[in-house]
């Protein structure tokens, strides 16, 4: 079983690859029975500890295996080819392997490797944030030999505990909830799918969770404090280095809950009218001069380009090439006006699509079905509405206003700039987990008060 590359000409899948994958399994179950065992009596939420695990396990594992035996190739068998060019160097010069870890993409840099590491592709180590990707998949080659399949396993386990620590962190604020929370955060399928494979998106989400984690720390001024600002520091680092666009939205909206927490706590309700524009207005200006700091860092998604980039996207996405592989929400001009004119399409584009008609093959199939469960969750959660309370229970848990500001943020981006189905998918892992939480917890808190209040009228008609 094999895949056609670029370079190195196949994936071999050799026999040592599954007996140490096999005894990988079975070392990854004992780990976590043990850590389940040793948490369990303390904090129940760890029974779906094992659980969740092995879901993200399967995910990558799956994800390698569609790659192999579906697509063929793709942007993961690139990232391979070039990090195990990286791990053929470290044993065959270790010093100029140092000299090129930690150089830049230049063809100088290129010529360090030679026809007996391979060389990597120069179209991915050339390009900044997928060099540093193939840097951070360079210590998982080493450990395994350069095995696609045991890099993948051993992936999808070290960011397992990135959303694990984003599961406690829901479970600190809503424990009455874990199950449900446990859905959203450890079980949907485009997560554990795209997000344990040997991608960008892998290192995005678990750094994207760990931000958040942080932030609830730093805010609820949490264990070591230098801890988590050095901890926000290294994880901003990385969201920057790979996919800058998503601090794009991190930023506005961690402002949004930090200012929003500490307005809650000002009991004088005059007093918080009076602050809250002040405060917004800060956030809008901050955020935009933090955005044009990143600069070229941002891409396509940078405060400058975004709109322009967007526009014509959807001009693009009309031609016959894509064949039906994109969607339309209509064209717009360039302006931050003719943008917003598109908000509900794109939002919706971003958190419900593909719908299941758009599908075109599995793994489309796969992502059209957890859209359908997550549109029919937001469905019963705004016919179930009562906005007074809504607004009572929000004003209470800025955790959740900021989930849904940073989802909501989040789809309107990826919907206005990504027509591609194929990217959109990929790129959306990382509000699904914060819009279902959300979702998950506002639905069982809606359901909860309506059971209560039939308890309550029941008497009364007797």
């Amino acid at each position: 079983m094999y895949v056609q590359t670029f370079n190195y000409g196949n994936v071999p899948i050799h026999f040592w690859e599954v007996l140490v994958m096999i005894l990988l399994l079975f070392l990854v179950y004992l780990a976590g029975a043990a850590i389940r065992r040793r948490n369990i009596l303390k904090s129940p939420e760890y029974r779906y500890f094992i659980y969740g695990l092995w879901t993200k396990v399967f995910g990558g594992l799956f994800f390698a295996l569609i790659y192999i035996s579906y697509y063929g190739q793709g942007d993961t068998t690139g990232y391979y080819e070039c990090s195990m060019a990286f791990s053929n160097l470290f044993f065959h010069d270790f010093g100029t392997f140092l000299q090129a870890f930690f150089g830049d993409g230049s063809i100088e840099t290129k010529s360090l490797f030679t026809s007996e590491t391979g060389e990597p592709l120069m179209y991915m180590f050339g390009e900044a944030s997928t060099r540093f990707t193939i840097k951070l998949l360079t210590p998982f080659m080493l450990v395994s030999g350069n095995s696609y399949l045991i890099t993948t396993l051993l992936v999808s386990v070290f960011t397992y505990g990135a959303l694990w620590q984003l599961y406690r962190m829901f479970c600190g604020y809503f424990p009455q909830y874990s199950k449900q929370l446990a859905i959203a955060v450890l079980f949907m399928p485009s997560v554990m799918f795209w997000g344990s494979g040997i991608l960008k998106d892998s290192f995005t989400l678990a750094s994207t969770c760990y931000l958040i984690v942080f932030f609830n720390k730093f805010i609820l001024r949490r264990g070591n404090m230098v801890k988590n600002v050095v901890a926000l520091i290294v994880f901003a680092y990385v969201v920057v280095s790979v996919k800058a666009y998503i601090m794009m939205i991190l930023l506005p909206s961690s402002l949004v809950w930090l200012f929003y927490n500490r307005m809650s706590k000002i009991r004088n309700r005059l007093v918080r009218n009076l602050i809250v524009p002040f405060v917004y207005m800060l956030i809008v200006s901050g955020s935009y001069f933090g955005l044009k700091a990143f600069g070229d860092s941002l891409g396509k998604f940078s405060v400058d380009r975004a709109l322009k980039t967007a526009s014509i996207n959807q001009y693009d996405l009309k031609q016959d090439y894509y064949e039906g592989n994109s969607f339309d929400i209509g064209g717009f001009e360039p302006t931050i006006p003719g943008a917003l004119s598109k908000f509900p399409q794109a939002t919706m584009a971003g958190l419900f699509r593909p719908y299941l008609w758009d599908t075109r093959n599995v793994v489309m199939l796969l992502s059209g079905l957890e859209n359908v469960f997550m549109l029919g969750v937001t469905v019963l959660v705004l016919t179930k509405m009562r906005w007074r309370k809504m607004h009572r229970f929000v004003g209470n848990h800025p955790i959740i206003l900021y989930c849904l500001v940073f989802s909501i943020l989040f789809a309107f981006m990826i919907g206005l700039t990504t027509p591609n189905f194929g990217a959109l998918v990929r790129f959306k892992i990382p509000l699904i987990p914060l819009y279902m939480a959300c979702m998950m917890v506002i639905y069982a808190e809606l359901t909860k008060k309506r059971v209560a209040e039939n308890v309550i009228k029941e008497p009364n008609r007797r």
